[in-house]
């Protein structure tokens, strides 16, 4: 016997019908007034990992001056106990703040984690990141600089005391020291410090972030690239000091401009020479003689 399907009744189906649009309606109602305000003020709960409040407890000692660059932080065991946390969750704290730059992380008998120069760090590793993964090429980040230090040497003609000078000066008199001793790779590092000095004789923190961030970037392809056949680095800084001591912001500019330009042009001619270079073949092996049987 074949059983006939249920039929629902009239009634039953407008009551269906209606529920579901009320429903419905209520929904939009909802929708319509938006979410609903709390009046205690709660807001939800965003679970956060041990290792970023150690981070953030960390930091806030920095801003508060408790800590200051150069200090060193308690050992590993002392902070896993001062937080009540594992040692795991402290070694993770610490090692997102060396990859921010907030510490260094020294090993041996007289390592340990020391606070570093708040910005420089940072900014460096941001430009460093830019040139490893594509996102910036070193003729971008030399033509950065060079738009960048037109501010800074206008800037330093306005501001720059007689102490600035004396730095600069200085600078001058110990590059050109060590180009009289052979000493290029020691010459080269204190010639591109003489940028973060320039920047310090603005009086802007920022500006001089960023300059001796770039200087340690570019410091690496200085060295790699060598000295250029006409160095005119020694007259070209001497001529800057005297232009930013007498105020003259537009001829010490052009004498930066022409340069850096000169120096832009040689390291990326040196990063085009060295890409082109073909690989070294591999020296073949001699084949094994084959033993000869004795003379009869």
């Amino acid at each position: 016997m074949v059983e006939r399907p249920r039929t629902e009744g009239p009634t039953a189906a407008k009551r269906r019908t209606s529920s579901a649009s009320a429903a419905s309606e209520k929904a939009r109602a909802v929708e319509r007034a938006g979410p609903r305000p709390s009046a205690s003020g709660f807001k939800p709960i965003k679970t956060r990992r041990i290792f970023e409040e150690i981070c953030d407890s960390i930091r806030q000692k920095l801003v508060s001056g408790e800590l200051k660059a150069g200090d060193r932080l308690p050992p590993e065991r002392d902070l896993s106990e001062l937080f009540a946390v594992s040692r795991t969750a402290v070694r993770e704290a610490l090692r997102s703040l060396e990859i921010a730059g907030i510490v260094d992380l020294k090993k041996g008998s007289k390592g340990g984690a020391f606070v570093t120069e708040a910005g420089v760090a940072q900014v460096t590793r941001t430009f460093q990141d830019m040139l490893d993964f594509g996102r910036a090429s070193l003729e971008t980040l030399l033509e950065a600089r060079l738009l960048i230090m037109d501010v800074v040497v206008r800037t330093a003609c306005e501001r720059a005391t007689p102490a600035d000078i004396a730095a600069l000066k200085r600078n001058v008199a110990e590059t050109i020291e060590m180009t009289k001793a052979g000493m290029y790779e020691e010459r080269t590092l204190k010639a591109v410090e003489f940028s973060t000095l320039l920047a310090n004789a603005t009086g802007n923190p920022v500006l001089s972030a960023i300059l001796e961030a770039m200087a340690a970037v570019i410091r690496g392809f200085v060295v790699a690239a060598g000295p250029p056949a006409l160095d005119s680095i020694i007259p070209s800084r001497k001529r800057l000091i005297e232009q930013i001591q007498k105020r003259d912001a537009d001829g010490a500019c052009a004498t930066m401009h022409s340069y850096l330009v000169s120096l832009t042009a040689h390291l990326l001619q040196a990063q085009k020479a060295r890409h082109a270079e073909p690989p070294r073949p591999r020296a073949r092996k001699a084949p094994a003689r084959r033993p000869t049987a004795p003379a009869s």
